[in-house]
């Protein structure tokens, strides 16, 4: 599964006590890491888990919300496809995957925060039991969204 990166800015306007002197908004950078579920037993009614991250970097203290888009299915049920098959999983906010990561919608959360960026884990799970799958490689793309 491959993370991409899309960055969308509010405009913040700030007052200066200066007259000549113009506020500047600061600038972020998001950098998802790849997540990979590795290889997936469809016999195993275990799920199969992995951690990657998003990093996200400031040139200033600043508050930003991070949220992930569906990918090929919804927040209920992301969907990786591969060889005309697909895979289910879901991207988690927490390590005992509770909330779906999303976007705030169709109960999902996002991450807020404020401070010059931090590296934020994403918690990956592929449900155990899929037993119709066959082999081969499963992808899906997450739009990665960082609003401040």
């Amino acid at each position: 599964m491959h993370l991409t990166r899309l960055t969308s800015a509010l405009l913040l306007v700030g007052l200066v006590s200066l007259p000549t002197a113009r506020a500047q908004a600061a600038s972020c950078v998001v950098n998802p890491q790849d997540l990979s579920l590795g290889r997936y037993d469809p016999l195993s009614d275990l799920p199969q888990d992995a951690v990657g991250s998003v990093t996200v970097k400031c040139d200033a203290a600043v508050a930003f919300v991070v949220a992930l888009g569906p990918g090929n299915g919804s927040y209920a049920a992301r969907k990786m496809n591969g060889g005309g098959q697909t895979l289910l999983y879901n991207l988690f906010l927490d390590p005992n995957h509770l909330t779906v990561w999303g976007d705030g919608s169709g109960g999902s959360g996002s991450v807020s925060r404020s401070s010059t960026g931090e590296v934020l884990p994403i918690y990956g799970r592929a449900p155990g039991g899929q037993s119709q799958l066959k082999p081969g490689m499963y992808s899906d793309t997450i739009t990665v969204t960082v609003t401040y």
